[in-house]
C-alpha cells in the first residue's frame, strides 16, 4: 500500500465526519474545495460550518521529565503552509479527527486554541495535566 499524502489524510478525515454525523441521523455533506469550511451541518433548522483537521497519529511530545504521547492538531491555522488563522465567522464547529483510531472530537470554534495536545484514549494522565482525550468533546455541546 502506498503512503497517504496529506491531502488524502484530510480528504479520509473529511468523510469520516460526513459518515460520523448521517450516522448521528444529521444532514451533512462536503463542500467544494476553496472554502474555509469542509463539511455543512444541518441541525436544528440550522446550518453549522465544520472544518476538519485530521492528524495520522499521536506523537511523543518532549516532556522536561517525560516523554509523552499526544494527538496534535494545529486548529487555528488555514491555508497553504497554515500562512493565516480562521477568522472569527469562517467557521462554526472544528472536527478533530484521530485517523489511527478513527475517534472524532467536536468543539466550538470559539474555543479552539492555536494549537492543541490530546491524549490518547487509552493513555494515562499525568499528575497536574488536565489534556482531554478526543472522545470527550461532543458534537451535542457544540450544537447548544
Amino acid at each position: 500500500m502506498d503512503i497517504l499524502t496529506d491531502l488524502q489524510v484530510g480528504k479520509i478525515g473529511e468523510h469520516l465526519v460526513c459518515a460520523d454525523l448521517i450516522m448521528k441521523g444529521y444532514v451533512a455533506f462536503s463542500t467544494e474545495q476553496g472554502l474555509s469550511f469542509d463539511v455543512m451541518l444541518v441541525a436544528n433548522n440550522k446550518l453549522y460550518k465544520i472544518q476538519v483537521k485530521t492528524t495520522r497519529q499521536i506523537q511523543a511530545i518532549p516532556q522536561r521529565k517525560l516523554r509523552t504521547d499526544k494527538y496534535i492538531f494545529h486548529i487555528r491555522r488555514c491555508g497553504k503552509g497554515g500562512r493565516r488563522s480562521y477568522l472569527e465567522n469562517e467557521v462554526d464547529v472544528f472536527a478533530l479527527v484521530a485517523l489511527d483510531t478513527k475517534i472524532i472530537g467536536y468543539m466550538k470554534a470559539k474555543e479552539a486554541k492555536q494549537t492543541m495536545f490530546f491524549s490518547p484514549e487509552n493513555g494515562k494522565q499525568i499528575r497536574k495535566c488536565n489534556i482531554k482525550k478526543l472522545s470527550e468533546y461532543k458534537l451535542e455541546e457544540c450544537l447548544k
